[in-house]
């Protein structure tokens, strides 16, 4: 026994110097040598699926190793250790699911704020793996992430259905590690996650500060991306923006594609309120949806819920007729919440201009001189504190294709300019609230 374990350690650096670090780590470590004779060598590994990684994909270079080491050649079996094997807990990971089965493409309204993210999200759900992995959807709440996210769950749901689909949150997925870890489960955490072929990870922001967490969810990563499982990842914004996201996680996110989704513009606004009112078979006037999509400019939720709200009041009035001032008094509290106009980096820029007497392009033109610079700095540092999507990128394309490096630098001045600059910070104050007055 001696001699078999000096022997596969031999094995295990030679491998060692043949494959990269994270797949040395995710599927050979694990390998067990267990029984040696003149012309047969069993291995034993603690799940399905290493065994199925090791013979799709290491299999002959286990071989060859092994031969260079021993100078014969070896039947090799390779085992998988029942007692750590969790094969009913697998067969349950669809059951686990929480999709919402109304999120469908053919529900999924289409317009210039979600465009990208939709044909990409289409894409990975007829073509798993081979287009996009991993596919990364950002943006602000409400805006239609998960809704493309769970269509991509139930696509699979309804055309592969003997692949197993798995939807979480970044919360619940940090909950049920730690549970594991004081129930000392690890191992059938572990087997549950890794075990699937569509893996979809709601909200991955809030890993943001989990050093456990982040751990695993690498090690996870590692090891569905290793066996071109599919991974749908959605959150508030850009991978790199995520505060105290460990830079190996956000190389991973990043190296997949990253797709945004913006605030609806009025035509997909009115398209939405069509969508939802024929859903809940209502007829209702096209002033008054003008009146709806002209008055509400912040998100899908938001549209969806004033819908529902009128008739929640339609209800209490016991009237069937949606009339404008049925509209008005039931929406009251809604509208007075809402900004009088959508803010945009060119509401933003033209206002700045306006503010300091610039001649009309002036932000955006190539010109630095002193009497521009700061107030482009300004109007870069108030897109990023205001914006609904106040990506790096996003603002430095919208000030005339500058780098997000020389916003992220310009945004850092202001703010402390702003401590100890009063008349600076006076100035930004001014403007945010001409901005919001419209």
């Amino acid at each position: 026994m001696e001699e078999l374990k000096q022997i596969w350690q031999k094995v295990l650096e030679d491998l060692a110097e043949e494959v990269s670090a994270v797949s040395f780590d995710s599927w050979i470590k694990p390998i067990e040598a267990v029984e040696i004779n003149d012309t047969r060598i069993v291995l034993k590994v603690p799940f399905a699926v290493n065994k199925n990684m090791i013979m799709t994909k290491y299999f002959s270079l286990i071989e060859s190793c092994l031969e260079s080491v021993t100078s014969h050649k070896f039947d090799i079996d390779v085992l998988v250790d029942e007692e750590k094997d969790f094969p009913k807990e697998i067969d349950h990971i669809t059951t686990e699911n929480t999709l919402n089965p109304k999120y469908t493409f053919s529900s999924f309204v289409v317009g210039n704020n979600n465009n990208l993210a939709y044909v990409a999200s289409l894409a990975v759900a007829e073509r798993p793996a081979k287009t996009y992995n991993p596919l990364f959807l950002y943006g602000g709440s409400g805006l239609g992430k998960t809704h493309l996210m769970q269509a991509i769950g139930n696509y699979f749901i309804e055309n592969y259905p003997k692949k197993r689909v798995l939807y979480t949150t970044s919360e619940k997925f940090t909950y049920e590690l730690v549970t594991a870890i004081r129930e000392k489960t690890n191992q059938a955490f572990r087997n549950k996650y890794r075990n699937v072929d569509l893996l979809l990870i709601d909200d991955v922001q809030f890993l943001a500060n989990r050093e456990l967490a982040q751990e695993e969810f690498f090690h996870t990563f590692n090891a569905l991306y290793e066996m071109d499982k599919q991974i749908v990842l959605t959150s508030d914004r850009l991978p790199s923006e995520i505060p105290q996201l460990e830079e190996r996680l956000v190389t991973r996110f990043n190296s997949g594609l990253l797709a945004d989704v913006q605030p609806p513009d009025y035509e997909t606004r009115m398209a939405i309120l069509k969508n939802k009112i024929q859903s809940e078979y209502l007829s209702v006037d096209d002033e008054i949806m003008e009146f709806i999509a002209d008055s509400i400019k912040s998100n899908v939720r938001d549209l969806e819920g004033a819908v529902k709200r009128i008739l929640v009041y339609a209800g209490i009035k016991r009237t069937n007729e949606i009339s404008m001032e049925l509209a008005t008094e039931a929406l009251r509290d809604i509208l007075s919440s809402q900004p009088e106009r959508a803010i945009t980096t060119k509401v933003i820029i033209d206002e700045v201009e306006k503010y300091y007497g610039l001649s009309k392009g002036s932000l955006v033109s190539k010109k630095r001189s002193a009497d521009v610079a700061l107030p482009r700095q300004i109007a870069m540092y108030i897109a990023r504190e205001i914006l609904d999507d106040p990506s790096f990128p996003k603002i430095g394309e919208a000030f005339g294709g500058r780098d997000h490096t020389t916003v992220l630098h310009n945004v850092r001045k202001i703010a402390k300019d702003i401590e100890t600059d009063s008349e600076v910070s006076k100035s930004v104050k001014e403007i945010i609230s001409n901005i919001k007055k419209g």
